[in-house]
């Protein structure tokens, strides 16, 4: 009976909390166009990791992107006043995506708005579009369109695009271990002259959108698994991170993207692993003290079944004066594509990347492990 009240009031308390999140949420969401982020777009913000470190709005669709998706995977889970805030915090936000769709209409999508300069606020890269280029990319590609509700043939023009820019279609790999080099995983980028590029995260989103629109699996798909796989069962998200995903760096935030893949999908090739990721996740609550790789881990931990320990986390204002700030969910580093061994020593020179913020999605973040709790308890 004791048991049965702790619980009740456990989840009293989370639903609680979730309330006052998707308040605060909606109140991150701008409100107003300004110079820097048009209405409905939630506000991030760019810091170089060297110096000077220049810390900048940034207008992406990255963080908004991801945090629609994340907030329309909730939506069956959530109660009904809060199930319309949600809708109504995506429909803001969506308007926004055809600023960063290709110019042509094609369903690509850019990390920035075409109309506006890369990098913007940077001393150099802002006026350097011309020279480097703006490729869209597979990443905020599957993720805006799992955030719209779209139709088939974007889905399918999407995937053609990204069969066409394969590993070894027209291009073949140059920054990734030897061992990888000829698998024809899908690349990061959409841009015909841009690199093949591999990155652990964005491969599981990839994955996560081919399952999600239930498009017809080919080579690519097949070749993409296995490459995962194969990352898996030598523990590079544990060896060798940064290298194995230049955008999302961190061991924690690779197993966060595993996870929720292997838990919305199963992935016969990925089911033997469980256990190992479970244990290296345990491993990681253990060593990681920032207050948002508890988070995520404890999520993934839920998502691959297992339970995970309590949250001494009980408002709002504990989160905000938190080490939350600190925290970096993506980031941009220069050398990705740099064959071996330039990319492991330009990786981590700190005037070659930049980490990317945004308030919102840390709040969205800690509510995903609130709904993620209450279903397993439910």
């Amino acid at each position: 009976m004791l048991l049965f009240w702790s619980t009740t009031q456990a989840q009293q308390s989370d639903t609680a909390l979730i309330s006052q999140l998707i308040d605060a949420i909606a109140k991150e969401q701008v409100t107003q166009s300004n110079k820097e982020f048009p209405t409905g777009m939630f506000p991030s913000y760019r810091e170089c990791a060297g110096t000077p470190h220049n810390y900048q709005p940034d207008n992406n669709i990255f963080y908004t992107a991801v945090s629609v998706f994340a907030l329309k995977n909730m939506l069956p889970y959530l109660s009904e006043a809060n199930r319309q805030k949600a809708e109504d915090i995506i429909a803001k936000a969506v308007v926004n995506y055809s600023l960063f769709r290709h110019k042509s209409g094609l369903p690509l999508y850019g990390f920035w708005a075409g109309k506006d300069r890369m990098m913007p606020h940077t001393y150099i890269f802002q006026y350097m579009k011309g020279v480097f280029g703006q490729s869209e990319d597979s990443d905020d590609s599957v993720m805006a369109l799992m955030g719209l509700d779209n139709n088939d043939s974007d889905n399918v023009a999407l995937k053609k695009r990204m069969i066409e820019n394969s590993n070894l279609s027209h291009k073949k790999i140059v920054s990734t271990y030897k061992r990888y080099k000829n698998i024809p995983a899908y690349s990061t980028w959409l841009g015909y002259r841009m690199p093949v590029d591999f990155d652990f995260g964005v491969h599981c989103n990839i994955l996560y959108f081919m399952l999600d629109k239930k498009l017809p699996l080919v080579k690519q798909d097949s070749a993409t698994i296995y490459l995962l796989q194969q990352m898996i069962a030598n523990r590079d998200y544990v060896k060798s991170p940064v290298y194995i995903s230049t955008y999302y760096v961190h061991t924690p935030i690779l197993l966060y993207h595993v996870a929720r893949l292997m838990n919305r999908f199963t992935i016969p090739q990925l089911e033997p692993y469980k256990a190992q990721l479970v244990a290296d996740i345990n491993k990681q609550l253990s060593i990681c003290h920032n207050v948002m790789d508890q988070i995520i881990l404890r999520t993934s931990l839920l998502r691959l079944g297992s339970d995970a320990p309590p949250l001494e986390l009980d408002n709002l204002k504990e989160f905000e004066e938190s080490n939350q700030q600190q925290f970096v969910f993506f980031q941009a580093r220069a050398a990705f594509s740099y064959p071996t061994p330039l990319k492991q020593i330009f990786l981590h020179w700190s005037y070659l990347y930049y980490y990317f913020y945004c308030p919102a999605y840390y709040k969205v973040l800690w509510m995903e492990y609130l709904v993620t709790k209450q279903q397993k308890l439910n």
